[in-house]
C-alpha cells in the first residue's frame, strides 16, 4: 500500500513540473531556452512564447533562434521596434518613393507644381514671398528656385493659355454644338464673381459639362 502511494505521489510530482529543456542541458544552456517552452520532449519541440509556433529543435537551437529573428511577436527585435517608430507611408507617398525620379530635381516641374497649387487652393501671390514659406521649401528641397510673386503671376498667365488652348482642342474634337450657363454670386467682402459653365454631348452621345 505504501509502495503503491509513493508512486501516485511521484507521477502527481511529474505531472505538475514546469516546462524546461531537455534533460542533458548543461547549465550554461542558451538564453534562447527562454524564449520558449517545451511542448513535446519526445518529438523534440517547443513552442514560442510570443506566437505560440512550434518549432523543432533537434540538437541545438539554431531554428529556434532563427525564429526568434523572425517572430512578428517579439517584442525584442530589433526590427519590430524599428516597425513600431516608423510611421506607415501612404499609397501616395509610396508612388513618390518608388518612382524613378525620386532622387532627381526638375526645376520647371517644381515651378509648375508650385503654379497649380496657387491657383487650386486660391492662395494669395504675396504667399511666395513670405519667409517662412521660402524657408519651408528650403528645407524640402534647396535646390528649388522660389519664384517672386511677379514671375508666379506670369505663370499663372502662361498656364491659362495652356489649359485654353487644351480645352478648345478638346471641344472641337468631341462635339459640334456647346451650351453655356453662368451663375453669379458676391461675397461676404463684397466681391462679385461669375461662373461659367458649358454643357455638350460628345461624339458617343455622353452628356458632359466642364466649369470655370
Amino acid at each position: 500500500m505504501t509502495e503503491n502511494t509513493n508512486i501516485e505521489a511521484a507521477g502527481m510530482s511529474a505531472s505538475t513540473q514546469p516546462s524546461s529543456p531537455p534533460s542533458g542541458f548543461h547549465k550554461n544552456r542558451s538564453a534562447v531556452w527562454d524564449h520558449f517552452d517545451v511542448e513535446n520532449a519526445t518529438e523534440k519541440k517547443d513552442k514560442c512564447k510570443y506566437c505560440s509556433s512550434l518549432i523543432q529543435y533537434g540538437n541545438g537551437t539554431t531554428s529556434m533562434g532563427g525564429h526568434l529573428r523572425r517572430c512578428k511577436q517579439n517584442p525584442n527585435n530589433d526590427s519590430n521596434k524599428r516597425r513600431k517608430t516608423t510611421t506607415t507611408p501612404t499609397i501616395d507617398e509610396c508612388d513618390i518613393l518608388n518612382s524613378p525620379s525620386a532622387s532627381k530635381f526638375y526645376q520647371e516641374e517644381a515651378r509648375r507644381a508650385l503654379v497649380e497649387m496657387f491657383i487650386g487652393e486660391e492662395v494669395p501671390f504675396r504667399f511666395v514671398e513670405s519667409p517662412k514659406f521660402r524657408r519651408f521649401v528650403h528645407a524640402l528641397q534647396a535646390r528649388f528656385e522660389v519664384s517672386s510673386r511677379t514671375t508666379l503671376a506670369r505663370d499663372i498667365g502662361t498656364l491659362y493659355a495652356e489649359e485654353k488652348m487644351k480645352l478648345q482642342d478638346f471641344l472641337s474634337a468631341n462635339c459640334g454644338r456647346v451650351c453655356l450657363t453662368t451663375d453669379t454670386w458676391t461675397s461676404i467682402q463684397n466681391f462679385t464673381y461669375m461662373s461659367l459653365t458649358a454643357h455638350f454631348v460628345d461624339l458617343d452621345w455622353k452628356l458632359h459639362k466642364k466649369n470655370t
